[in-house]
C-alpha cells in the first residue's frame, strides 16, 4: 500500500494538471489554443531551461560520482538511440511520427520523477546518485532529442550545419550545459538571482501539464492507439526488464539502483511533446504518449519498487 501511495503522490498531480487544463481550454473562456501555443513557447525558452539549470547547478557533481554507473547509463543510452534510430524508421511509416516514437523510446521524465522518487524513499541524503545521473542524462535526452526531431521528421534535414546550429541555439541544452560547468565550477550565485531562478523553475512544470493538457486532442487519440499501444510497451515494459537485471548484476543496491531503474522506467518527459511541437512533428502523438505512459507507469512503477523490495535488492 506504501508502494502505490508513493506511486500515486508523484503522478496524480500531474493528470490534475492535465485535466485542469483540458477543461480550461474546453469548457471555459479562460483559455484558448492560442493562449496554449504562447505558453508553449514561454515555457520551452524560459520556465524548463531554469528548472534544467537550477537543478544540476544545485547538485554536488564531484561528491560521490558514481562513475561506472554513469558510464554506464550514458552508453547505454547511446546505443539505445542507435538501435531506434535503425529499426524505428521500418516500423513507423508516417515521416512526422519517426521521431517522436524514437524519443519516446528513449527519454524518460527524469527531472521529475528522478531525484523526487529516490528522495521519497530514501530520504534527501541519498540523492547524490539521482541528482548526478540526472546532470548526464537529462543534457543527453536533449542533445539526442533535437538531433532525432531534426532529422525524423515530415521534411528530414540533411544540411548538417543547420542540424548543429539548431542543437547550439536549443535553450535546454544550452540551459544544461551552463548548470553542469556552474556545478562544476561551484559557481555560487546571488540569493536573489537563486531565489529568482527558483520561482521561474517552479512554473515549468505545472504550466507545461495544463498547455499539454489544453492541446490533448481526444479525437485522434483512436488513430494512435496501435502505435501508442507498442510504444508504451517496449518504454515501460521491455526496457526495464532487459536494463534492471543488468543494473542489479552489477551490484547496485537501494538508493542507487532506484536512481537508475527510473532512468528506464520513468513516463516519457513532458518537454517531448513540446519538443517535437516546435519540431513540426506529429505533437499529438507526442502528447498522447506522456499521457498513456504517465497512466501506465503508476502501476509499472509499483510493480517494479515491489518485486525489488521482495527480492532483497531495495530496502
Amino acid at each position: 500500500m506504501e508502494n502505490i501511495i508513493l506511486s500515486f503522490n508523484v503522478i496524480a498531480p500531474l493528470f490534475f494538471l492535465m485535466v485542469i487544463g483540458y477543461v480550461l481550454v474546453n469548457y471555459t473562456g479562460l483559455a484558448d489554443k492560442e493562449l496554449c501555443q504562447k505558453a508553449n513557447a514561454l515555457v520551452f525558452k524560459i520556465f524548463l531551461p531554469c528548472m534544467l539549470f537550477k537543478n544540476i547547478y544545485q547538485s554536488n557533481i564531484r561528491e560521490q560520482m558514481q562513475g561506472e554507473l554513469c558510464m554506464f547509463a550514458a552508453g547505454s543510452l547511446l546505443l539505445l538511440v542507435l538501435i531506434l534510430c535503425l529499426t524505428v524508421p521500418k516500423i513507423v511509416k508516417q515521416e512526422n511520427q519517426q521521431g517522436v516514437v524514437i524519443q519516446a523510446i528513449f527519454r524518460s521524465n527524469y527531472v521529475i520523477f528522478g531525484v523526487a522518487v529516490v528522495e521519497n524513499m530514501y530520504g534527501a541524503g541519498n540523492t547524490v546518485t539521482a541528482s548526478i545521473l540526472s546532470a548526464i542524462l537529462v543534457p543527453m535526452y536533449n542533445f539526442l532529442a533535437v538531433i532525432v526531431l531534426s532529422i525524423y521528421g515530415e521534411k528530414k534535414e540533411r544540411d548538417w550545419k543547420k542540424v548543429i546550429t539548431g542543437i547550439l541555439k536549443n535553450p535546454l541544452i544550452f540551459a544544461s550545459v551552463l548548470g553542469i560547468f556552474a556545478s562544476l565550477a561551484r559557481i555560487q550565485l546571488p540569493v536573489a538571482v537563486e531565489t529568482t531562478l527558483g520561482d521561474l523553475a517552479k512554473l515549468a512544470t505545472p504550466i507545461a501539464f495544463l498547455i499539454l493538457g489544453g492541446d490533448f486532442d481526444f479525437s485522434k487519440v483512436r488513430g494512435n492507439l496501435k502505435t501508442a499501444g507498442w510504444v508504451i510497451a517496449v518504454k515501460m515494459i521491455a526496457l526495464p526488464v532487459i536494463m534492471i537485471p543488468i543494473v542489479v548484476s552489477m551490484g547496485y543496491r537501494d538508493s542507487d539502483l532506484l536512481a537508475a531503474l527510473l532512468a528506464y522506467q520513468t513516463p516519457i518527459a513532458v518537454s517531448s511533446y513540446i519538443m517535437a511541437q516546435q519540431a513540426g512533428a506529429d505533437d499529438q502523438l507526442a502528447g498522447q504518449l506522456v499521457v498513456f505512459s504517465s497512466a501506465v507507469s503508476i502501476a509499472t512503477l509499483f510493480v517494479t519498487i515491489f518485486i525489488l523490495k521482495q527480492m532483497g535488492y531495495l530496502r
